[in-house]
């Protein structure tokens, strides 16, 4: 009865008082537990992850985050299902948040650099990393290829050098890599769907980097990327690669008649 009553107050404590009293100076992180913070730290700061998955050998700073991985990605337990599309979750924080970014668009975490937004300040905190201090020690043997995580890696080889694609289209029968690859291919090719909407014309993309490139093409005149051979402006590095290609290095694709 004793400890029934000890959890008892923990939890009112934690859940309804909200009374957070250890906050970690490097970031906004708040817990009630003087432990939960030194895992914290140790975790996300110091990036102490002893915890090793023996089938993918992915790495976690707490255990019980590994024996959630284990379950979730390698046995495929996910109780919690989506009710407006076929996501599922291991957890149910994991369905609120993909509710709330993917259903209602809801990305609170933005990036100081780019601007990007994000669901979760975990996923914040990875592209700051990855994108912005280029942190990716595991490389590749094969290309100059570098991942932030030894799954990366691993999935890169699996695609690029292995060419396993076990994830095929149902309406076009075209492979891919990544499940999540597979979804993107759908939403944007079959199901034509585009997200972001320009608010001074009528265009729209899918992706918000396709549609800044539109605004800064179309609307703010922005020609960023200059042929070093004759000086001429282009809004996109893809158009100066073929202006190059096809004016300097005199590279033109012929079509034949056929008998």
């Amino acid at each position: 009865m004793l400890t029934i009553k000890i959890n008892l107050q923990l939890h009112l404590k934690m859940g309804h008082e909200n009374q957070q009293h250890f906050h970690c100076h490097l970031c906004d992180f708040s817990t009630f537990q003087r432990t939960d913070l030194k895992k914290h730290v140790e975790c996300v700061h110091e990036n102490l992850k002893q915890h090793q998955c023996n089938i993918c050998q992915k790495c976690f700073g707490q255990k019980q985050h590994l024996k959630r991985h284990v379950k979730s990605v390698h046995e495929n337990i996910k109780p919690f299902k989506c009710n407006l599309c076929d996501f599922s979750a291991s957890q149910h924080r994991s369905l609120k948040i993909h509710i709330e970014c993917v259903h209602k668009n809801l990305k609170q975490h933005q990036c100081n650099i780019c601007q990007k937004r994000f669901g979760t300040k975990t996923h914040l905190n990875r592209h700051v990393q990855s994108v912005h201090e280029n942190k990716k020690p595991f490389k590749c043997d094969l290309c100059s290829y570098s991942g932030f995580e030894l799954a990366d890696l691993k999935r890169h080889i699996e695609c690029v050098h292995e060419n396993l694609k076990q994830n095929q289209c149902k309406i076009c029968q075209k492979s891919f890599g990544q499940k999540h690859t597979l979804k993107l291919h759908i939403e944007m090719v079959h199901a034509n769907k585009k997200r972001f909407k320009c608010n001074l014309c009528e265009h729209a993309a899918f992706y918000q980097a396709d549609l800044k490139k539109h605004i800064e093409c179309v609307h703010e005149k922005l020609k960023p990327h200059l042929c070093n051979i004759c000086q001429k402006c282009f809004a996109l590095k893809n158009t100066l690669k073929i202006h190059t290609e096809r004016i300097h290095n005199h590279k033109k694709s012929f079509k034949f008649d056929k008998d």
